[in-house]
């Protein structure tokens, strides 16, 4: 099993940024440039699989215990003031512009995290937070993942492995077989049961020994191209969203990861740890929350009988596209330093002594 890190990883900031500017690309009507946002979405699912499952082995090895009180309040800390924040901006856009869009289904699913089975069932097509299904899914995962490694870690404490391997081969089953079925491509890609591979695909990565992962991690430039061939080829794209092609996307970015995690002084590393990389890796929850507002408002007026600042092009002009990254990052600062910083110093509130994760 890798003994998990408490500091922060070379490149994996870095990993986050560039899947975060996927997604945002992909958002703002680049189609052809980059059309395959959901790369950055399964890259972001590994990633969060794989460092949540790494700190809850790693306090079970140190003290023989998880702390699942303290686990929850980190994770409400870390992720509700930027959420509370966005939602808030979003109320008022709903009430300063006249538009059909129904405010409380646009703030509750995200508050709640289920807006991927609003958008899973065809229940409201949120037009400024829909992007938010992706939050609930994780935040699912968090909820329910805890108590599952613990009962592994405790039960099956020889089999952990095996035991995740099969969570995940399970979930890829399922999807498979619902998709034979032909249900709604909506049901497939944002249901917690038929998306939640990528995330344990990421646990698995945790809990495998290190010269395991070490040898995965050679076959990244292979992973590299066909997230490259899935982002920015409508073939690609196509093939992944089949059932051969689904579990390829998250797997590919978990063999990055494992090339990243076992060798820090890789080119590889050295490339996704530039510090423009890695700031915006560092704030990436806050971008990702904001960005999709902004590009919503901006550049097709949250709806499309409201008009918007460019609504007239279907595919956005680099100076527009320009304008909503900068905009979303001056949104995404001023959460990080006023918002975000100082609730990530919050202590938990009934232990004087807890200590800050």
């Amino acid at each position: 099993m890798n003994q998990p890190q408490h500091t922060r990883i070379a490149g994996l900031d870095g990993l986050r940024a560039l899947s975060v500017i996927a997604v945002f690309l992909a958002h703002t009507g680049l189609a052809g440039v980059v059309g395959g946002g959901y790369v950055g979405v399964d890259v972001f699912f590994v990633l969060s699989g794989y460092l949540i499952t790494s700190l809850l082995v790693a306090e079970r090895l140190r003290t023989g215990r998880i702390d699942l009180p303290a686990f929850y309040w980190r994770r409400a800390r870390r992720l509700y003031p930027a959420l509370l924040l966005m939602l808030a901006g979003v109320t008022l856009y709903c009430q300063i512009f006249p538009s059909p869009l129904r405010a409380g289904f646009e703030v509750w699913p995200a508050f709640f995290y289920v807006m991927n089975w609003v958008r899973a069932f065809g229940i409201y097509d949120a037009h400024l937070t829909g992007h938010t299904w992706t939050l609930a899914i994780e935040e699912q995962f968090y909820l329910v993942w805890p108590l599952i490694l613990l009962g592994m870690l405790k039960f099956w404490p020889r089999r952990v492995l095996l035991a995740v391997a099969l969570l995940a081969v399970a979930v890829i089953g399922w999807r498979s077989f619902l998709m034979s079925h032909h249900l709604p491509a909506a049901r497939i890609y944002c249901g917690f049961d038929t998306h939640s591979d990528g995330l344990l695909m990421g646990a698995l990565l945790a809990v495998m020994p290190r010269q395991r992962t070490a040898w995965a991690g050679k076959l990244w430039p292979v992973a590299a191209a066909y997230l490259c061939f899935g982002m920015l080829s409508e073939t690609g794209l196509e093939f992944s969203m089949r059932a051969l092609g689904y579990p390829l996307t998250p797997l590919a970015a978990a063999l990055i990861i494992a090339k990243v995690v076992t060798d820090q002084h890789s080119t590889l590393a050295r490339l996704l740890n530039i510090a423009p990389l890695a700031g915006l890796g560092r704030v990436s929850y806050g971008f990702y929350l904001w960005h999709y507002v902004v590009v919503q408002s901006m550049l097709y007026g949250g709806h499309e009988t409201m008009g918007a600042y460019f609504g007239g092009f279907s595919h956005p002009h680099i100076a527009m596209v320009t304008i909503t990254f900068v905009t979303s990052m001056a949104l995404t600062l001023f959460s990080w330093f006023v918002i975000e910083k100082p609730a990530m110093r919050l202590r938990v509130p009934w232990r004087r002594n807890a200590a800050i994760a």
